[in-house]
């Protein structure tokens, strides 16, 4: 009996092929609640697993490890070594801190029990077996990478990155019709290579639409707060469906703002904010 016979466990290759699939297609497609969550699910439940297939002594901590671990990584406590990390190495490392992540670790259970207790199949040592082993572990290794590592993203330049998608049950002429209504801007801004560039890829930016001196009102602060500019995009995903990804927002009391930590609370605030002020008075 082979431990790396874990890699050919239906469990692990379902997760895996659930995990890949939400971070490459359905996270871009259909952003919303479920995606955001679907990795954390998937990938607590094979990564014990890819462990245990290449260390075998770790069967009996690893699921309780990866556990420990994902709760620090998700934590405050996690940002000084992300902080190193990017200042030392060449590769950005970068994970959104949302609590509401921890509903995936009683997965772990599971990961644990097959780990340890489901039965694992006897297989032939044969050329075909190995390589698909050998693919599967390349695969998994890349798939738990893309999870911390930040995709480049080809977005115009702005303050504070928001970077939230929504999907909203109207046309999107009805939607710019209704942002129109409450007597706000609605620009779109094609992109243009030969102007709006990336300026660290050094890439053409996306088309967007911009939205003016929003006034948006915090229950905990007076006065209401005035955001100079919205920028983002509007897809029809199908007839009376359309999804709004809010790229990022600029202040009109700011500059460039230099300090990362500065930056994620103010695009944690603002998240919330614009979602109260902005989507759900469309939606």
């Amino acid at each position: 009996m082979h431990k790396k016979d874990l890699i050919l466990n239906p469990f692990f290759i379902t997760g895996l092929i659930i995990l890949v699939l939400n971070d490459l297609y359905l996270k871009q497609q259909y952003g919303n609640y479920v995606t955001g969550k679907l990795s954390d699910f998937a990938g607590l439940l094979v990564f014990p697993l890819f462990v245990a297939a290449i260390f075998h002594r770790s069967k009996r901590w690893i699921s309780f490890a990866t556990g420990l671990g994902f709760i620090l990584w998700k934590s405050p406590l996690a940002d000084p070594v992300i902080e190193a990390v990017n200042q030392l190495s060449f590769v950005t490392v970068g994970r959104i801190a949302d609590y509401s992540d921890f509903m995936a670790v009683p997965v772990l259970l599971l990961s644990h029990y097959i780990v340890n207790h489901a039965p694992h199949y006897k297989t032939r040592r044969a050329p075909l077996i190995i390589i698909t082993r050998t693919t599967l572990l390349i695969i998994s290794f890349f798939a738990f990478c893309a999870t911390t590592i930040p995709r480049p993203r080809e977005i115009p330049q702005g303050t504070i990155y928001i970077g939230k998608t929504y999907t909203i049950k109207m046309p999107k002429d009805s939607i710019i019709h209704s942002i129109k209504a409450w007597g706000y801007n609605c620009d779109f801004h094609p992109a243009d290579s030969t102007t709006d560039t990336d300026r660290y890829y050094h890439r053409p930016v996306i088309s967007y639409y911009q939205t003016n001196n929003i006034i948006i009102q915090d229950e905990y602060a007076y006065p209401p707060d005035t955001i100079l500019n919205v920028k983002y995009t509007l897809r029809e995903i199908k007839p009376g469906k359309t999804q709004i990804e809010i790229i990022n927002v600029t202040l009109s009391n700011e500059g460039q703002i230099q300090n990362w930590r500065r930056l994620k609370a103010l695009s944690k605030y603002y998240k919330k904010l614009v979602k109260k002020g902005f989507i759900e008075k469309i939606d």
